[in-house]
């Protein structure tokens, strides 16, 4: 039941988001931005008109206007932030449980090499190593460019560590010996 009505709070406020991007959108329209029926658009729209959310003018036959509220602006805003402030949450405790494994892995393992891709994940796990790296001097990884070669020493253990990069952009790091290749993405 939770879950349902977080569900419902999330449709309410991209109903809001998109009445303020098109006051002239459909219930149609929103029905499929949402993956819902047009039934439960209705709905929501209705429970949103009773709480004076948004507003509702009838501008012919066949269309209707919807508009914000000044307290719908409000509420949209409080969403935003909470929204923000969840996720931020969230993204933090990524970076900390990243922190973690990575400094296990550099008490078992010679040398760590980072193959970093251009997603978000790998802009915090870039944010977690800076961080190491201010907090511990000896902390040493090697932050490797896709299909750059690089040169292992053959009598040490080493690991390389990504975040579910392709698996054709790994097969030449695969064949080395003495290279252990961790997807940190599973270790989360």
């Amino acid at each position: 039941m939770v879950e349902n009505k977080g569900i419902l709070l999330d449709n309410e406020y991209t109903i809001m988001s998109e009445i303020v991007g098109n006051e002239k959108i459909t219930q149609r329209e929103l029905s499929k931005k949402l993956g819902v029926s047009v039934s439960t658009v209705n709905v929501l729209i209705n429970k949103m008109i009773r709480e004076g959310l948004i507003k509702m003018t009838q501008v012919s036959h066949k269309q209707v206007l919807y508009m914000l509220t000044p307290v719908g602006m409000m509420e949209k805003a409080k969403k935003t932030v909470s929204y923000l402030k969840i996720h931020y949450r969230i993204i933090y405790q990524t970076k900390e449980k990243l922190k973690l494994i990575l400094e296990g892995l550099s008490q078992e393992y010679d040398g760590i090499f980072l193959l970093l891709g251009n997603d978000e994940m790998s802009g915090v796990l870039r944010i977690a190593i800076d961080e190491i790296q201010a907090s511990y001097k000896e902390f040493k990884i090697v932050i490797i460019e896709k299909k750059e070669k690089v040169e292992f020493i053959h009598n040490q253990i080493h690991v390389l560590i990504h975040m579910a990069i392709n698996e054709d952009d790994l097969r030449e790091y695969t064949k080395i010996d003495n290279l252990k290749v961790i997807n940190l993405a599973e270790k989360l």
